[in-house]
């Protein structure tokens, strides 16, 4: 094979951003705004015209490293996921060169193809949960919890933690993802949060909290039972508060937007990044976002992760 195009889309984390790295169950969901590549193959290495870079491409450097030992590749990116907001860019770029990679071999099941992608991410930023490459390689909603539970698709062991990933049902959701338009930092907001968590009790009480809060979302997810999943969003960004990732720009579009939502929580690591509301007024939604100097986007539910577009 010569040639070949992928995309993978975004994802936002509805329930147990930080718990999940701790072992706790978290739910996210893939959302339609997508990244795509193109890779052929070359004389030698190169990204959007550029030569393959350490600092500006270390997710496909990283995934070319420990997947691929071909000839150089000509890799051409186009993303509408903004870097760095909690919707999951790294993941998406991460998802869409691993498939692209494993398409180029012939080995791009779904199974191999989040695998090796967590361990990309993973090895890049030193500490990941699988939470986002299962997300944005399975598409539709993902359950990550420890210990394996109806609809099972997948487990991940790393460090001394296991993760089961299942596929969850979830409604058409409308909601507004509120960017802050300053980038988050996930490895260091990830290592503020071990460090609280490391040396006070209280901040393992709120993790854990964090985490039944997720198991109780999966019942109204299913249900479409919207005031109580904006409720349980409302009590998990209280608890995320406490764990100090959230940033006044963080707040001021929450408490904008939920004039008009059933709930609204930080989306991601935080410190930066984006916020998200469940709302039937998306458009309200949006208007208050952009009011305090947010940029609203208003997301559906992405039905397909990963996708080999096109390959010769």
């Amino acid at each position: 094979m010569q040639r070949v195009i992928t995309s993978a889309p975004s994802k936002v984390i509805l329930f147990g951003e930080h718990a999940v790295v701790y072992g706790e169950p978290a739910i996210a969901v893939a959302i339609n705004l997508r990244t795509t590549v193109m890779m052929e193959r070359a004389r030698e290495y190169s990204v959007n015209g550029e030569p393959l870079d350490d600092r500006y491409h270390r997710y496909i450097k990283k995934a070319i490293e420990l997947l691929w030992d071909g000839e150089p590749l000509r890799i051409t990116t186009a993303s509408a996921v903004p870097s760095a907001s909690g919707m999951g860019s790294s993941a998406s770029i991460t998802v869409a060169t691993v498939s692209a990679l494993l398409a180029m071999m012939g080995r791009e099941e779904e199974r191999n193809v989040a695998l090796n992608s967590f361990r990309v991410e993973y090895e890049t930023q030193g500490r990941a949960s699988p939470i986002d490459t299962s997300t944005v390689t399975h598409g539709k909603g993902i359950l990550v919890a420890n210990r394996k539970m109806d609809n099972f698709l997948w487990e991940v062991e790393r460090g001394g933690t296991r993760w089961y990933i299942h596929h969850l049902e979830v409604p058409p959701l409308k909601l507004v993802v509120g960017f802050s338009g300053i980038k988050g930092h996930t490895p260091e907001m990830v290592e503020k949060v071990r460090r609280f968590y490391t040396w006070n009790a209280f901040a393992r009480d709120v993790i854990r909290e964090i985490g039944r809060i997720t198991l109780e979302a999966i019942e109204p997810l299913e249900n479409e039972d919207y005031e109580r999943i904006g409720e349980l969003m409302n009590r998990n960004n209280k608890l995320l508060t406490i764990l100090g990732v959230s940033h006044p720009k963080l707040k001021e579009m929450i408490d904008a937007s939920l004039r008009y939502s059933y709930g609204a929580k930080i989306t991601g690591a935080g410190g930066g990044g984006c916020m998200i509301a469940l709302t039937d007024e998306q458009d309200e939604v949006a208007k208050a976002i952009e009011e305090v100097g947010g940029k609203a986007y208003k997301v559906s539910i992405a039905q397909r992760g990963y996708e080999i577009m096109s390959r010769e």
